[in-house]
């Protein structure tokens, strides 16, 4: 038995030899040669964290202008009809009748004074006029959802020759407002797309310079590792540490600019971020900077796979 257990030795601490030296030279060795070529990355690491900057606050935006779109597609599928003051209960239950009526309007509601005022309050700018006003000049208004937005606008035109209905200010019907809304929508996501798509295109393009710079440099140790039979991971895969570090210091830097920013923001302008891009929280905020992290992670070692499969066939 005492036998048995002394033969696991020499083979248990092989085998801690062995994790311990790939270890030591795929980690450690290639942490001592970035460092060592800090100024050789610094270009890399420089294009890097500014990409992954603006990744990160575009796509916050993003995420916040497509939330401002639903919300925008949400209050334009309801139609809010605005009543006279002096409207008479019997004309408005006849309204409403005629709303209930129509197929194309799933729910109707009624909003008072007092709620639109509430109401107003919460969007922007509305506060403002609410309070430079004696009365309140928000009036009250019966709201249809819509099936359709496409309907809202035939709607609006049946219900302006109601009795119960404001005549100087009918109804919420805007044309075109949602369409514009989605065109300056779409035209802003190009643009930024097309912007962030070069701005990667040049960062991966000097990262890959970066590290066949660094792999020319220490070309004679790797001519030195292939002579003596080392095996391809062993001479690629520090290289490939040394960009996935760059670009996992480049994803926490951007990604920790991304948060305080963004954190800042929702703490100096709560309302304003609430009502702007609604749907924008802290967690968001968390979450946009851990998939900057990962992002700079995964282009900083897809970076440097291609600069290192390119260097060594040439070789």
């Amino acid at each position: 038995m005492g036998g048995v257990l002394n033969a696991q030795f020499p083979s248990r601490r092989r085998l801690q030899n062995v994790v311990r030296n790939t270890f030591r030279h795929l980690f450690a060795g290639a942490a001592r040669s970035w460092t060592r070529n800090l100024g050789t990355t610094a270009p890399a690491l420089g294009s890097m964290t500014l990409l992954l900057l603006l990744s990160g606050l575009v796509g916050l935006s993003a995420f916040g202008l497509q939330r401002l779109a639903a919300s925008q597609a949400a209050d334009a599928a309801e139609l809010h009809i605005y009543l006279r003051d002096d409207a008479k209960q019997p004309d408005v239950d006849a309204l409403r009748a005629k709303l209930t009526a129509n197929r194309q309007v799933t729910a109707v509601s009624y909003t008072s004074k007092a709620d639109a005022l509430k109401r107003a309050q919460r969007r922007p700018g509305l506060p403002e006029l609410a309070g430079a006003a004696d009365d309140n000049p928000f009036p009250a208004s019966l709201d249809a959802k819509v099936r359709n937005v496409q309907d809202v606008g035939a709607l609006a035109g049946s219900v302006t020759a109601s009795p119960a209905v404001d005549p100087v200010l009918p109804t919420s019907y805007n044309p075109g407002t949602y369409q514009r809304i989605q065109t300056v929508l779409t035209v802003v996501g190009i643009a930024g797309g097309a912007f962030l798509v070069l701005l990667a295109f040049v960062a991966i393009a000097v990262t890959v310079n970066s590290i066949q710079a660094a792999i020319h440099a220490r070309q004679e140790e790797v001519a030195i590792m292939q002579l003596v039979g080392a095996p391809r991971w062993m001479v690629r895969g520090p290289f490939l540490v040394e960009g996935a570090m760059t670009g996992s210091i480049a994803g926490l830097v951007a990604g920790a600019v991304t948060l305080a920013a963004s954190l800042a923001g929702l703490a100096l302008g709560a309302s304003t971020f609430a009502q702007l891009t609604p749907g924008l929280t802290v967690g968001v905020c968390f979450l946009a900077a851990g998939i900057v992290f990962l992002a700079g992670l995964v282009l900083g070692s897809a970076a440097s796979l291609v600069s290192v499969h390119r260097q060594m066939e040439s070789a």
